[in-house]
């Protein structure tokens, strides 16, 4: 089947159903994981749907239920719950727009801490925290992310000096931490440039996975949480990169 008549019938398709996963578009029509992305990315650009890491949902979707969804995994939690023991009274932190970063404000103890971040998720969680002092970027709403993204909100970043941030990735590999766009990208940089330590959070299906947009070499980062242990191959190169790993496994 040629892609426009696939893409016809892809747009009828998503008329009736909010949410498609990858592998149901491989099914349907028989393609490749990289061809069903192709298509995604036509799609997206003709605003008709907002791609996600393994699929699709229709413009119009209620995101904040997916966001809301995407947050609440098991493995995320323990992850965040493992990132907040590195936080303490006082601290100036960042905390970016990742849906597992959103996760520690859950678990955040109360105690003083200054807060920056680009997430309107954590700002819906630490606003009611009258210990927390919570600064906001601005910048371009991702609606998707439920984040503030792109050059503005960089210079916001830029003009804070913090102790700590802590940090998502779609994708790490032995070259370093990947974003899947260049406005998050842009964003996660300055909030490198912006604090004396760097910590990121990223489950077991982030590893082996590289896009386009580079963040950072992995001997830039001073700790990194997973939910399970990564093979002897990825250990040796987090030593060579003098990374802390510290697994947060299901008990």
């Amino acid at each position: 089947m040629a892609q426009h008549e696939r893409l016809q019938q892809m747009r009828e398709w998503i008329k009736t159903t909010p949410e498609i996963s990858l592998d149901q578009l491989m099914e349907e029509y028989r393609i490749s994981r990289d061809t069903a992305r192709r298509d995604l990315i036509q799609l997206e650009q003709e605003g008709k749907i907002i791609r996600v890491k393994n699929g699709l949902i229709r413009v119009g979707t209620n995101t904040t239920v997916q966001y809301d969804r995407r947050t609440e995994q098991p493995e995320k939690d323990r992850i965040a719950q493992r990132a907040i023991t590195y936080i303490a009274p006082h601290q100036k932190i960042i905390l970016d727009a990742a849906t597992t970063v959103a996760r520690m404000t859950v678990h955040l103890p109360v105690q003083p801490v200054q807060v920056i971040t680009n997430s309107l998720a954590v700002v819906e969680q630490l606003e009611s925290r009258p210990e927390i002092e919570l600064y906001v970027t601005g910048g371009k709403l991702d609606r998707h992310a439920r984040s503030l993204v792109g050059i503005k909100t960089a210079d916001d970043i830029l003009n804070y000096q913090v102790d700590r941030v802590f940090l998502g990735a779609c994708g790490l590999t032995e070259q370093g931490v990947f974003a899947e766009n260049l406005e998050e990208a842009i964003v996660k940089k300055a909030m490198i440039r912006s604090s004396a330590e760097i910590i990121v959070l990223a489950d077991h299906t982030k590893f082996e996975k590289r896009f386009l947009h580079k963040v950072c070499d992995l001997d830039q980062i001073d700790v990194l949480i997973t939910d399970q242990t990564p093979d002897g191959t990825w250990h040796d190169w987090l030593t060579q990169a003098d990374v802390l790993l510290e697994t947060a496994e299901e008990e």
